[in-house]
């Protein structure tokens, strides 16, 4: 195997409780489980001490080595996390005296305890040296918390705005503002001078002290390779986060850093939910990452036990990094106060039965950048132009992902794009409004009469906000408030979809405003707008040579929930199947399709406790008569079979092969 697929164990300990019993579990843990690398956690969660002074972390790194060295004997890597940058949060605990750390100050103005505020130069130079310390052991890896960043967790939020910062802020923009009007400034509307302001300096600071951390590191330990962990793209997004240029920036000259995006289940939820936050955060975060960073994806069972999760939902995890063609994954399985391995979990058992099958995906992966499909693009600086009425830190949070989450889950072919001004033509693109802010006029232009473009509702806004309403025909729109007494359902006239003649959607619970359109000149109508007594309000979802518009805004509380039904997804396929020949699966509930843009090979998951009776698929531009299936079977072995494909008159493909629930499947096509 090429490229085998590696476990990482994130680890803690602690001397005072790690005996002989402890030692033997892990060293048996992480044989039967395929352990590469364990990463010692240092200074973590429950016995964290906020900032430690240098001489405590040489204290704690001398412990790590020296508990080390069993497993480095068996061949196993060792890796450092230690758990606090900045700091995540207070937790009661105040920066140490002889600390030379200054507090962060919240947009509110609350003055922290404990996190450190990001532009002070003592605390740079602490962060530095203290990871010069960690890197003394030469650690295969060295990783950075999701405490590296300006947003914390509530209540707190977002910094930094002390009198220092502040003060820069005024000298950039000539000007002396209080705390309580710059923010009140940098909340209000889209792009502003204040906000850019903020977001250059959130950017500028953080990028200059991972170029300190990697200097001071690499000094130590050239060999060792930096790694970056990350939470949600849409906060990151906050601090202005230059996704590539900081892994970069920590990365030395024969060491690529490393990324490990968030597994958005840190407790188990249903697998339909985990199917559309997958997209939103660990889809988008490989997106903005690139392809010249690895990636090993967290997996967390928090509080630990299987009470927090399911073994069998745990393996799924695993198996659908594959989607985002992960190198490996952080397993994030036990407590952090020291317990060590609980043999309880037959994690050993999950981890041993899957490695198999996870070196095959990874082998046989598709990459992103690779992928077919529906091109979903998003920007990084998406929060320069978030446009917020309500003038609060929440409004900043902008989504891009409301087509990528939706047409995922519903079996389409997607392929995510992180959007630096390159040249699209001919293809079929999906925009959100939040996106379409970031662009200039004659971006919006040329990607909007070069290509077939899904708009949503924002996104027609934005045009219009934008005078550029005349690019996709329409005259003029007035946006209809949800709960305004106004628009009650949507309705498919003449149509029959899933069996059902005529059938409707809700546009009142669940769901955002509705835009409607007037159009200069004629569009094919699928559904239209009514109110309570049946009287139509105006056209919804339309369609023309060079556009799909499904005019419905994004929800602050919902997002689009509203628009996951079936009926939805029998328009959106329809017109896919007539108009267009993007790839995807058809009457597969809840079942995702990745595809390399050769059509060579495909992987298809089934997101649901529900078992699919058949792969039902739609190609336009190829002939396939047999596949190869690779699976994983209920003994947790890999099995291949080689099986006839079928045509049916509506030019669907069928392969007689039931995809268990929580199955990820790879189908390579023979012909």
């Amino acid at each position: 195997m090429n490229n085998p697929y590696r476990y990482t164990l994130r680890l803690a300990i602690d001397e005072n409780i790690y005996d002989a019993d402890k030692k033997k579990r892990l060293l048996d843990f992480v044989k039967k489980a395929h352990i590469s690398d364990v990463a010692f956690f240092l200074n973590q969660e429950e016995l964290s001490d906020a900032h430690v002074t240098l001489d405590k972390a040489k204290e704690l790194i001398k412990n790590v080595d020296l508990i080390s060295q069993p497993l480095k004997e068996l061949g196993i890597t060792v890796s450092l996390n230690p758990w606090t940058t900045m700091n995540h949060s207070d937790r009661g605990i105040h920066i140490k005296p002889e600390l030379d750390i200054k507090p962060m100050v919240s947009y509110q103005g609350v003055k922290s305890i404990s996190m450190a505020c990001p532009g002070y130069a003592g605390w740079a130079d602490y962060v530095s040296d203290i990871y010069a310390v960690w890197a003394s052991i030469r650690p295969n890896e060295l990783w950075l918390e999701d405490d590296f960043r300006h947003y914390k967790n509530a209540p707190f939020k977002l910094g930094c705005f002390c009198e220092d910062h502040m003060k820069q802020y005024n000298e950039i923009l000539g000007t002396d503002l209080s705390l309580e009007d710059f923010v009140s400034k940098m909340f209000t509307g889209g792009e502003n001078k204040y906000r850019n302001t903020y977001l250059k300096v959130a950017r500028a600071e953080i990028l200059h002290v991972a170029h300190m951390i990697e200097q001071k590191v690499h000094a130590v330990s050239p060999t060792t390779t930096l790694g970056l962990m990350s939470s949600w793209p849409e906060v990151h997004a906050l601090e202005g986060r230059d996704w590539q240029k900081l892994l970069d920036e920590l990365s030395g000259e024969d060491t690529p850093a490393v990324s490990r995006p968030h597994l958005p289940a840190y407790n188990e939820v249903s697998p339909q939910q985990y199917a559309r936050d997958f997209e939103k955060y660990t889809v988008a975060t490989r997106t903005e990452i690139g392809e010249n960073h690895k990636i090993y994806p967290e997996m967390e069972s928090f509080l630990y036990s299987p009470y927090a999760k399911s073994n069998k939902f745990t393996q799924f995890q695993l198996d659908t990094t594959s989607l985002v063609h992960a190198n490996g994954v952080l397993l994030n399985m036990f407590s952090m106060m020291g317990d060590g391995i609980n043999e309880t979990y037959h994690y050993d058992d999950l981890l041993n039965h899957d490695k198999e099958f996870l070196d095959f995906l990874n082998e046989n992966g598709i990459d992103i950048e690779h992928r077919g499909g529906v091109i979903v693009p998003m920007n990084q600086d998406v929060a320069r132009t978030k446009i917020d009425s309500e003038g609060t830190l929440e409004g900043l949070m902008a989504s891009q992902t409301q087509w990528l989450e939706l047409l995922s889950v519903m079996g389409i072919a997607t392929k995510p794009l992180n959007y630096i001004g390159q040249e699209i033509k001919n293809k079929c693109i999906a925009i959100t409004g939040n996106f379409l802010n970031t662009l200039s006029d004659e971006q919006i232009n040329q990607l909007l009469t070069r290509n077939f473009v899904l708009l949503d509702g924002d996104a027609i806004v934005i045009l219009n906000n934008r005078h550029l309403l005349k690019l996709i025909n329409v005259t003029d729109i007035e946006v209809l408030k949800n709960r305004s007494g106004q628009q009650s359902f949507e309705q498919f006239d003449g149509e029959s979809i899933s069996g059902i003649n005529n059938p409707r959607l809700t546009m009142l619970t669940h769901t955002g405003d509705y835009v409607k359109i007037n159009y200069k000149s004629p569009v094919r109508v699928h559904s239209s707008a009514y109110d309570r007594l049946e009287n139509k309000l105006g056209p919804v979802t339309t369609s023309s040579d060079k556009f799909y518009i499904l005019p419905m805004m994004d929800s602050a509380k919902y997002g689009w929930q509203a628009q996951y039904t079936d009926i939805r997804e029998g328009d959106i396929k329809q017109f896919f199947e007539e108009q267009l020949s993007t790839p995807h699966l058809v009457n597969m509930y809840n079942c995702k399709m990745v595809i390399d843009e050769d059509q060579s090979e495909m992987i298809v998951s089934n997101w649901s406790i529900d078992d699919v009776d058949g792969i039902n698929f739609f190609l336009k531009d190829r002939s396939v008569r047999k596949v190869s299936v690779t699976y994983r079977d209920a003994d947790n072995q890999i099995q291949n079979e080689v099986l006839d494909v079928t045509l049916d008159s509506k030019g669907i493909y069928h392969v007689d092969f039931t995809v268990k629930e929580l199955a990820v499947i790879h189908i390579q096509f023979l012909d």
